[in-house]
């Protein structure tokens, strides 16, 4: 039936004498189709390149979807389509321009495929398609102007040329090119610099919204690189005068170009002082200070474009742009403390802004103030400011401590109000524990009067015989003591003598693991029991003056100077754990190699038997040790498949119906490896995708037909993302570049791989998931009651561990291999913290069947986004899934048996 239809197809094209789309829609039809050979797509891609200028179009369509479904024919492709472009000048303007943009647009193997084709792309030919009548050529030329070998004269002519074009995106593709351009080339000519500055500033009042917002970025780089060449005595005026044209399109009509605008503000690094108050005023400033920059009938348009250009950005109706002035805003904060303090009053009314992006923003920019040391913080505006504290979003509560850690207090009431409003704020959001303690003993340490006098007053309730009526367990009584710790270590006031008494180290010991998990940034564990349990067998009370014989500080990190502890038992299995992974690395090539898959099997289970003895609880795995475990079984799997693969004794439909099995699981397994796991390094994170790659390849090498196609997609995808060429991976690159897909030749990159050693980073966390029903007991014997073909709701308890509010998570529910049912799960809807969320749900299931009882299995699954997207029919994931608990099964009754 296929070569009958490509017969059919040639025959027609060969004898029509008239346009006519039957022969191509024949073609098209055996392209899309999965079954049809490479042979007769390299006979089409043939039959297509004898006579393009006929069937110009239809015939650079065609080739543009082969390489799109057909890959790995994608160098054929490029060669016949560059011929077509270059050699065949006669075919229509439209398919010359549809020729080209199909050959800048084809999936390239690597980089080094553009040298081919792009190689007959001259400087001549260059400006000849430029200058031609075709529109989409010549805008696509200038957006690829840097892959051609033109020089940077005859690029800046064009740009500069094309900037007056009557096509709007014509003149952006210009102005970006000549934004690129300042970017890559060193230019010292003055008289072009500001040639180029003065035509983006002729585009800023462009009709079209694209193109102005290309100007505002042109006009600020250009600009910036006027004001460097500019002489010493102008610098400064050149760099106003940037800096007023930008602030003339923060009231542009259209709301991208008003953000272009502010973000282009925050990027001008030298301006008068005066003017920067301009921007944050509304009050035109005095004629005289300006004169000399602006004169005459300019300088009214020009002084009312800076006047309160901020406070007309803070006030935008879209939050984009709000956002945007925020962040701009940082630039005039770092030049002075009074700037600062104006931007500061400014920003604690965005602090009410409906927004979370704006009010986000906003306090990012206080952060940046605090880092320059311009933050102060009137009394006015602290209730608002510790009102952030409070917030419901986690990441406007965390910004607003790291500002709050940077701020100095003028009074005790003031940092009395910020210490209890942190303490308020822990006992709203206990999951903010670790930061908020933190941020306590941070503020404690740089204030060490304040603190140590909530601490002689907070020791008025602890003495002995009210002791029993303190709460141990309480986040306020861990706060108190954080503080008090603080006051012991801090450096400020050395004079000044306050007494800590031995009694509150005493009790900070028993919440000793609530306040280390506080203090992990500052000291250890081991560092803060040591420095604890002197303290408090210390005979008198404990003076601050006394702390530099027992602490010092390099680098923030505290060092006490006393006997240390012995290994503890986590750092005892973190480096058995080292141990295992170095060895994996140094046995697995040799015994390969050699063929000994059943001792290297025997060793790796007995190291999974030996790191299980490290489990001590199993409701709260070690995310280390659990990435261990699993990465053994995947080199269990690996050498099972290697083995199968790459031996020769093996008959042949041995190996397929074992390695299909094994790749398949492996697959699963990786996939685990590199989505479950939150923290990887780029290291860790290369390491995986090697062996991915690896799994691919050896897939492909076995030949097997219903998994070729979805593996060398696989290939591709990861091949690209990859960055580390190692001897494998370069050899797999020239196997995919040939055309012919032999499988025996996948098993030369095989034959290079190398295992490398494996190090795990102490941050690591393992994203799991609890699914549990609310009806006790479900079983055949207390089923849920049902109607046969209406929905049925299910009540099930979830608990999500390490799972990030952007997750994507699906509750799979399945009746049978069939019938299939999704529900997406929205972690916006629920509250809780990425490091654990519990809610209740109740989950609707519609496919019910025409039965009196049935079993339902339920299972959590979270969609691998980086993934190559898979072909789910309705409604469900797009792209495959991994699962973060085990299965649930759920037991339903038709309500006429219950």
């Amino acid at each position: 039936m296929e070569q009958e239809l490509f017969s059919n197809f040639e025959q027609t094209l060969k004898n029509q004498t008239k346009t006519s789309l039957k022969p191509f829609s024949v073609a098209r039809s055996l392209i899309i189709n999965p079954s049809t050979t490479d042979q007769t797509i390299s006979s089409i891609i043939q039959t297509l390149s004898q006579n393009p200028q006929l069937h110009s179009n239809h015939v650079i369509t065609l080739l543009s979807e082969i390489s799109l479904v057909r890959p790995h024919f994608s160098a054929t492709v490029t060669a016949v389509i560059r011929s077509i472009s270059f050699n065949h000048p006669d075919i229509l303007p439209r398919a010359a321009a549809l020729a080209l943009y199909t050959l800048v647009s084809l999936p390239l193997a690597s980089d080094s495929d553009l040298i081919p084709a792009y190689s007959e792309m001259t400087e001549g030919l260059f400006l000849s398609l430029c200058f031609g009548s075709s529109v989409p050529v010549r805008h696509r030329l200038l957006l690829d102007a840097e892959r051609f070998d033109v020089r940077p004269s005859i690029l800046l002519t064009v740009f500069l040329g094309f900037t007056k074009d009557p096509y709007p995106y014509v003149r952006k593709a210009a102005l970006d090119g000549l934004i690129g351009l300042c970017n890559r080339v060193v230019f010292k000519d003055g008289g072009m610099i500001k040639g180029c500055y003065l035509r983006g500033v002729e585009l800023l009042s462009d009709t079209e919204d694209c193109v102005r917002c290309s100007a505002v970025r042109m006009v600020c780089q250009w600009g910036k690189l006027l004001v460097e060449i500019s002489e010493d005595k102008s610098k400064r005026d050149s760099s106003d005068a940037l800096y007023v044209q930008l602030c003339s399109m923060v009231r542009d009509m259209s709301m991208n170009v008003r953000i272009e605008a502010f973000n282009a503000l925050g990027k001008v690094e030298m301006v008068s002082q005066y003017l920067l108050m301009q921007t944050l005023s509304k009050k035109v400033i005095e004629e005289n200070k300006i004169s000399g920059i602006f004169s005459g009938k300019h300088f009214l348009s020009q002084a009312l474009s800076v006047a309160g250009a901020f406070l007309h950005g803070l006030e935008d109706e879209f939050y984009e742009v709000r956002s945007s002035a925020c962040y701009s805003l940082r630039m005039p904060a770092i030049f002075s403390a009074e700037l600062a303090e104006k931007v500061f009053g400014l920003l604690m009314d965005v602090l009410n802004d409906d927004s979370i992006v704006v009010r986000l923003g906003a306090l990012e920019t206080m952060h940046h103030i605090a880092v320059s040391g311009h933050l102060k913080v009137q009394e006015m505006h602290l209730h608002m400011f510790l009102g952030t504290l409070v917030d419901m979003n986690s990441s406007i509560r965390i910004t607003s401590r790291k500002v709050l850690r940077l701020t100095k207090f003028d009074n005790m009431p003031m940092f009395k109000l910020a210490v209890d409003s942190l303490i308020h704020s822990l006992e709203m959001y206990p999951q903010d524990e670790p930061d908020v303690l933190f941020v306590i003993f941070g503020i404690g340490r740089n204030q060490g009067r304040f603190a140590a006098s909530i601490t002689e007053e907070t020791f008025l309730e602890m003495e002995p015989c009210l002791a029993s009526n303190w709460d141990f367990n309480s986040s306020r009584t861990a706060a108190n003591l954080t503080l008090a710790i603080s006051a012991s270590l801090s450096h400020e006031m050395q004079q000044h003598l306050y007494i800590i008494p031995p009694t509150i180290f005493s009790y900070a010991v028993t919440m000793l693991g609530r306040i280390s998990n506080g203090l992990t940034e500052v000291m250890d564990r081991s560092t803060l029991l040591s420095y604890l349990s002197h303290c408090s067998s210390s005979t008198g009370p404990h003076y601050i003056e006394a702390e530099d014989d027992v602490a010092t500080e390099v680098n923030g990190q505290i060092t006490i100077s006393l006997v240390a502890d012995p290994l503890e038992p986590h750092d005892l299995e973190y480096n058995n754990i080292k141990f295992v992974l170095a060895d994996i690395a140094e046995i697995w090539q040799p015994l390969t190699k050699l063929g000994c898959t059943s001792e290297l099997l025997t060793v790796l289970r007995h190291w999974k038997e030996e790191l299980r003895t490290h489990i001590t609880d199993s409701c709260q795995p070690d995310s280390i040790l659990t990435f261990t475990l699993q990465y053994l079984r995947v080199m269990k799997l690996l050498s099972k498949a290697w083995w199968h693969t790459m031996c020769p004794l093996d008959p042949i439909y041995n190996r397929i119906w074992d390695v299909g099995y094994i790749l398949q699981k492996l697959e699963t397994k990786l996939r685990e490896l590199r989505y479950r796991f939150i923290g990887l390094s780029k290291e860790e994170e290369l390491h995986l995708e090697e062996l991915t790659l690896v799994v691919c390849t050896l897939r492909l090498s076995i030949f097997y037909p219903p998994y070729h196609a979805s593996a060398l997609k696989k290939l591709f995808m990861y091949k690209e993302t990859s960055t580390e060429h190692s001897r494998f991976l370069t050899e797999l690159m020239k196997t995919l570049q040939k055309e012919e897909s032999n499988p025996y030749n996948f098993r030369e990159p095989l034959e290079l791989f190398s295992l490398k050693q494996l190090e795990l980073s102490r941050n690591l966390r393992w994203m799991r998931a609890e699914l549990d029903i609310q009806i006790q007991d479900n079983d055949w014997v207390n089923p849920i009651p049902f109607v046969a073909g209406l929905p049925v709701g299910i009540p099930l308890k979830m608990k999500l561990h390490n799972t990030p509010a952007g997750t994507k998570l699906w509750l799979k529910m399945s009746r049978s291999t069939d019938v299939v049912h999704y529900v997406f799960i929205d972690l916006k809807e629920f509250e809780g913290f990425d490091e654990m969320r519990e809610f209740k749900y109740m989950a609707p299931f519609y496919k019910t069947p025409k039965a009196d009882s049935f079993v339902l299995v339920l299972i959590i699954g979270m969609e691998c986004l980086a993934e190559e997207a898979s072909c789910y029919r309705g409604y469900g994931p797009s792209h495959e899934l991994v699962y973060l608990c085990k299965e649930k099964e759920v037991f339903f009754s038709s309500v006429k048996n219950t």
